[in-house]
């Protein structure tokens, strides 16, 4: 075997070079390709791994927080390495282990490796090799991090071959087309006879010219004992997929072109590479597949992600998955098992296209249909998971059809466009009929029935869903306010039941949680709880659900039927199953719905998705769009339509040909005759771009379904964009009466700080964060009861509140203030007696803010805030020391932002941000409540906030943005921390004295006697009149806000 490969290694050294060294500004397109792909690492560790040792900080001097899409896309590749090469390490094995990074850049995987796997990584030697100039700027970093050198023995280095010697780790600085160079640097290091090698390469390789790669996969091959981890792109359906065309034009334009993804596009193409490159055994999956395996993930892993960050770009980190693939091959017999890539040979993996069954049994229209394509006007139509409604015409199916809502090219809209044939000028208009309309949303529903049109909740971001519903009148052109759902939803389904009923399905309540009922909706009776009979599915959202009665002859005395298919579950899977549901009880607004799942039929895949739009035409169900479980929907399978009326179900593939070809992401489709139109969409395609369809389609449905159709539309009309109207700028909601469902709770993020500008921009969020692991000084073992009373003494006196309940009530103030010695006080919360220390100055605390340094210098030296929150120290305005025992504050805010320190003892905050204050019972000119949040959480006392909750423990430090609302409650028997406020505003802070640093800002008390000055200007007019002006006038206020 050695003999074959130094035969091999001569005739590749003396073949010539497949083409000449890259040049230097190929090499820095190379590093930026390597830095920004370790940026985004370093994001994912700092945000994913907060209690794992962090070894990519040493290499990202600037580190950034990438989108939630990005994050989790590296958390996936990320993990798929780690997998390998942890099986790897683990897997029993006589020989010594070698794990070989091929074109490493800055990646830590060996000392990643001690840190998580210290035993499997014992005695196996870790080879980084990459160009030469990468190779000492990376060496540079090792030698000069203790982190990192600590971690190895006998340290060597060198200035040509190996960089970097030691017991555990070595650095090659190689050129990898130069097979013969690196396989005497290799054996420099190695016994590769008596070695198990394990060769990794993450988007490293592709960037090598093709037949440079092929034969290095070759030599690799050849070694007595070795496997290969590849990780690189895919074109699963050709270049001319949007999110294909958008990748490769990004790498072209950097001039770090793809090599090998042209070759070798697809999964089975990689496969017979390495077959046809000498490896026996090979395995190969791409990352939307392994996401879902239960051999790579469990679902408790997977729902964990959802409380690290929020996250709704399913279909974009489904088109991700499918674009990359990891590929596992061995040179012997015996392929190990890893990363999800099973190790028997009759298993799945082995079998790609088991996962797949019944796809390439689906039969196909016998003709392609063509669509008709409508440009969009510069700048508008562009929008992606808005809404559709009937809008006011002259009637019948020549009438318009309006688009509202939905993600546009910068933020979400609450504009509506209207789509119809007339053959006139685009116009873009203003305000037309209601001046009060919903507020801009994406993911909701809109469902004609009859003359109006009912919208159903949607969200602006994933933690911020809305329950507010309205009907829209099309011949009055209004928007109208109903009844609000029960709890916020988005990314359900809506159907219309016929004579003014609507149901809906389950949807997302928050980023965490999934509502677990069908509701259905009528005018006269509002939401209803419908309810579940027999076997029911488990909770999904983003389902294909829909009635599959023709509503014109709809009799809701009698049950009424529909489909429900795929959706995405509470573990973050695709559902591979197919409902008939049927509802009864309507006539009696006693619905009660049942489920019948579907036995299994060829096709079920291509039903079952995940935010796709689905309409009901000629008795078959139209599914459009979406993503599927496992690999990326073809051209030919986007739009596909379901019989459930046969015996058995059966599916049918619809191609159609597109020009241009779109991203059937996110967009709108609405039906008119004979037609179907799809409207809008858009992804986000990973890290390289943004691809928008830039017109609309009319497609007209196959013939076998003509007979069916109302023909009063001609079949080669196309729908176009007409125009565009504007909503009401700056209008608000009306506030509606509250629903009887309990609020959702988001947790506040929790984060490690570096550097200064890392709190920087937390501030900048004006949102809450929880920092941990920061340096708060001794304190954190010193301060016992004991030692306080000790070092602050014994008989000092304090002031403490003193309270009668657990909730104390600042406004009916049902607490005292009482004079305490500190050592009895202390004594006394031991034991659990109510009572609340928010220490004040000890010279003058009418006149002079709490300062911990002078008011208890005993122990003042024990506490420090770390350097990281320097600016704090800056700006500070004052730091008082909070000793509680059982007794909960009342819900305030303090409009100087600040930091609260937990040192002993544990606390749960409850914040809400600025705009609940509405809802919240504060009175005017107060900024303090009487409302006890705590017992308001499940109760409609809360509905319409967006409470936040903060669980401190000892060492954690809570971030208050300024005005944020907030109330506390200790969750051990005693609570100690220090609270340090801070001037984050450069002006606009209260004339005078502001001994707690929650005087309202100046403007504020300015305008409040301006308007005590307007109110008193009306004293001389009647009742009616004043109260007619002033409304006027609150009216243009709020229109100015």
């Amino acid at each position: 075997m050695a003999k074959a490969i130094r035969g091999w290694l001569q005739f590749a050294a003396s073949k010539k070079p497949p083409y000449p060294s890259l040049a230097n500004r190929t090499h820095v397109n190379l590093r930026q390709t390597n830095n920004s792909s370790i940026v985004s690492k370093r994001s994912v560790e700092r945000l994913y791994f907060p209690t794992e040792a962090h070894f990519l900080r040493y290499f990202v001097k600037k580190p950034q927080r990438r989108s939630p899409l990005i994050n989790r896309g590296y958390w996936l590749r990320m993990k798929a390495i780690d997998q390998v090469v942890r099986q790897f390490l683990e897997q029993d094995c006589e020989k010594q282990k070698v794990v070989i990074n091929l074109g490493c850049g800055y990646d830590p995987l060996p000392w990643q490796c001690l840190e998580r796997y210290p035993a499997a990584s014992k005695g196996v030697k870790f080879v980084d090799i990459d160009y030469k100039d990468l190779m000492l700027k990376k060496r540079a970093v090792v030698r000069s991090i203790t982190e990192l050198n600590s971690m190895l023995t006998n340290v060597e280095v060198s200035e040509d071959g190996v960089l970097f010697r030691s017991d555990q780790y070595i650095q090659l600085g190689c050129d990898l087309r130069d097979l013969g160079a690196l396989n005497r640097v290799l054996e420099d290091v190695v016994d590769v006879k008596k070695s198990s090698i394990l060769f990794t390469a993450e988007v490293s390789i592709t960037y090598m010219n093709v037949e440079a790669a092929d034969a290095l996969i070759q030599w690799a091959g050849k070694l007595p004992e070795a496997r290969f981890c590849l990780l690189e792109q895919l074109i699963p359906d050709g270049e001319g997929h949007p999110f294909s065309r958008t990748m490769m034009a990004h790498f072209d334009k950097l001039r770090t072109a793809l090599g090998a993804v042209r070759k070798y596009p697809t999964e089975e193409a990689q496969k017979g590479r390495f077959e046809g490159l000498g490896w026996p055994r090979v395995a190969v999956r791409n990352l939307w597949q392994l996401w879902s395996s239960p051999d790579f993930a469990t679902s408790e892993e997977r729902m964990a992600l959802d409380s690290i960050e929020p996250f709704d770009e399913w279909e974009e980190f489904a088109l991700f998955g499918c674009h990359y693939f990891l590929l596992v091959a061995e040179s012997t017999s015996r392929l190990a098992q890893a990363s999800g890539l099973t190790n028997a040979p009759d298993s799945d993996i082995f079998k790609q296209s088991k996962s797949l069954v019944g796809l390439s049994d689906v039969v196909e229209t016998t003709s392609r249909l063509e669509a008709r394509y409508s440009e969009y006007p510069k700048n508008h139509g562009f929008r992606r998971f808005a809404a559709a409604m009937s809008t006011r015409s002259s009637g019948g199916f020549n009438g318009r059809r309006g688009v509202f809502g939905g993600m546009g090219l910068t933020t979400r809209t609450d504009s509506c466009d209207e789509y119809g044939i007339d053959q006139v000028e685009f116009q873009a208009l203003k305000p037309q009929g209601s001046a009060v309309a919903p507020s801009s949303r994406m993911c909701h529903t809109i469902t004609d029935i009859g003359d109006v049109s009912l919208l159903v909740g949607g969200r602006r971001s994933p933690d911020n869903a809305s329950r507010e519903c309205w009907l829209f009148h099309k011949w009055l052109n209004t928007w109208e306010r109903v009844d609000d759902l029960p709890f916020p939803l988005y990314r359900h389904q809506a159907t219309s039941l016929g004579v003014g009923y609507v149901l809906i399905s389950t949807g997302r309540i928050d980023s965490r949680s999934i509502s677990e009922d069908y509701l259905m909706w009528h005018r006269h009776m509002g939401w209803t709880k419908c309810e579940l009979e027999g076997t029911r599915p488990s909770p999904s959202y983003g389902a294909v659900f829909l009635s599959t009665a023709a509503e014109s002859s709809v009799d809701i005395s009698r049950p009424i039927s529909g489909v429900l298919a795929g959706g995405i579950s509470i573990d973050s899977c695709l559902v591979q199953q197919v409902w008939r549901w049927e509802l009864t009880g309507i006539s009696e607004q006693k619905p009660i719905i049942n489920f019948h799942m579907f036995p299994y039929f060829n096709g079920l895949q291509l039903i079952t998705r995940f935010g796709a739009s689905a309409i009901y035409h000629g008795d078959q169900l139209y599914v459009t769009g979406g993503v599927i479980k496992n690999c990326m929907l073809k051209s030919s399978e986007e739009v596909c339509a379901l019989n459930i009326h046969g015996n058995p179900v059966s599916v049918k593939n619809i191609p159609i040909n597109f020009a241009p070809r779109p991203l059937l992401i996110g967009s709108t489709i609405f039906g008119a005759g004979d037609s179907l139109i799809i409207t809008g969409g858009s992804a986000v395609c990973f890290s390289f771009g943004t691809f928008w369809n830039k017109g609309s389609y009319t497609i007209t449905y196959p013939d076998s379904t003509r007979k069916y159709v109302h023909r009063s539309a001609k079949p080669a009309e196309t729908w176009r964009l007409t125009r565009t109207i504007a909503a009401e700028v700056q209008t608000k909601s009306p506030e509606m009466p509250k629903s009887t469902g309990p609020v959702s709770i988001v947790s506040v993020m929790r984060t490690e700080l570096e550097t200064a500008a890392d709190f920087n921009r937390i501030l900048e969020s004006s949102a809450p964060a929880i920092i941990e692991k920061a340096d708060v000084g001794s304190c954190l073992t010193k301060w016992t009861m004991e030692y306080l009373k000790e070092k602050v003494g014994l008989e000092r006196e304090v002031i403490v509140h003193e309270a009668s309940t657990k909730h104390m009530d600042f406004k009916s103030k049902n607490f005292s203030y009482a004079t305490k010695q500190f050592g009895a006080f202390m004594d006394q919360i031991q034991e659990g007696e109510r009572l609340y220390l928010r220490s004040l100055s000890t010279d003058r605390p009418a006149e002079q803010p709490a300062d911990i340094s002078k008011d208890f210098p005993s122990i003042a030296a024990d506490f420090q805030l770390p350097p990281e929150l320097e600016l704090v120290t800056e700006n500070m305005h004052s730091s008082p020391l909070r000793i509680s025992g059982p007794v909960n504050m009342w819900l305030h805010y303090d409009v100087m932002a600040n930091v609260y320190c937990q040192i002993q003892g544990s606390k749960r905050l409850l914040l809400f941000p600025p705009s609940d204050v509405k809802y919240l019972g504060f009175e005017p000119g107060s900024s303090s409540s009487q409302l006890n949040v705590f017992e308001g959480l499940n109760t409609s006392r809360l509905a319409g906030t967006h409470p936040h909750e903060a669980l401190l423990q000892p060492g954690d430090i809570l971030f208050l943005p300024s005005l944020w609302l907030h109330t506390a409650s200790p969750t051990s028997g005693v609570s100690i921390a220090v609270n340090v406020f801070f001037r984050n505003l450069s002006v606009g802070y209260a004339a005078g004295k502001d001994v707690y640093g929650n005087r309202d800002l100046q403007a504020y008390e300015k305008g409040r006697q301006d308007i005590a000055k307007i109110i008193k200007s009306f004293d001389s007019l009647p009742r009616d009149v004043r109260g007619f002006y002033l409304q006027r006038l609150a009216d243009e206020l709020k229109d100015r806000i």
